[in-house]
């Protein structure tokens, strides 16, 4: 536990906001090892020493399923689901994300740290209509569509966008290793064509997507178009800490 608290900046434990908020800050949304051939695992061990002791990052598999491990050791209550990505596109998607619903002091909450940095930074209440901004001019909501519910997000001004949308049937790990082989393997996934990581920080985040470093801070967002591998790189190691896998390929 110790190693895991110096992981994410933390000296003691603290309540599940402010524990999500940190593991948020601290450990990146990453498809490095996919980009570099290697295989992604989901058990504990693997885990445990790529996201803490190795320092990496992860998806959501990799993310939920260590956060899901620590909350059940520390004695929260949880279950486990599945949900189909959107991202605003209305097609019929495969279950490709996990994330959990925790329930903390007599609530249940959407907890959800491996979405990436457009995912909420802290727990949502689980209720259809729960809305809350926990970043500058970043909101989210949870609705019901017929039989589902659907986090959306909204930045400043702009439409509700869909993010993803769930049954509310607990999911189990063989339904995520099914799902994570589609996704790390799949020579149609997103995860294998293209370069993912984001990071959340105070006042809002930090995106790099195929070459395109998108930084949003107090309200205001700026893009940079990063033109060479050594600069991405760069940016890997030294705005999202990571350590690069070796073979890890720079798509273009």
């Amino acid at each position: 536990m110790n190693e895991y608290l110096q992981r994410v900046g933390l000296t003691e434990l603290v309540e599940l906001p402010e524990l999500m908020r940190a593991h948020l800050y601290h450990i990146p949304f990453e498809n490095l090892s996919v980009l570099a051939g290697q295989p992604i695992l989901l058990d504990p061990d693997s885990l445990w020493k790529k996201l803490v002791t190795d320092r990496r990052g992860g998806y959501c598999f990799e993310q939920n399923t260590l956060f899901e491990k620590l909350l059940l050791k520390l004695g929260y209550e949880l279950v486990t689901l599945q949900a189909r990505v959107r991202r605003g596109v209305q097609e019929l998607r495969p279950h490709t994300h996990k994330l959990l619903r925790v329930t903390y002091h007599g609530q249940d909450y959407l907890v959800d740290v491996g979405f990436g940095a457009e995912g909420p930074s802290q727990p949502l209440p689980w209720f259809h209509g729960s809305s809350a901004e926990f970043q500058p001019g970043i909101r989210h909501r949870l609705i019901q569509e017929n039989d589902l519910s659907v986090l959306q997000c909204r930045h400043d001004d702009d439409p509700w966008l869909d993010l993803y949308a769930t049954d509310n049937r607990p999911a189990h790990p063989v339904d995520y290793e099914m799902a994570n082989w589609f996704t790390s393997t799949h020579p149609t996934s997103l995860f294998v064509n293209s370069m993912l990581v984001g990071l959340h920080h105070d006042g809002g985040y930090t995106i790099l997507f195929d070459g395109l470093l998108r930084q949003r801070q107090d309200g205001v967002t700026t893009t940079t178009r990063l033109n060479h591998e050594q600069e991405i790189c760069r940016v890997l190691e030294q705005q999202f800490h990571l350590n690069i896998p070796p073979g890890m390929r720079v798509p273009h």
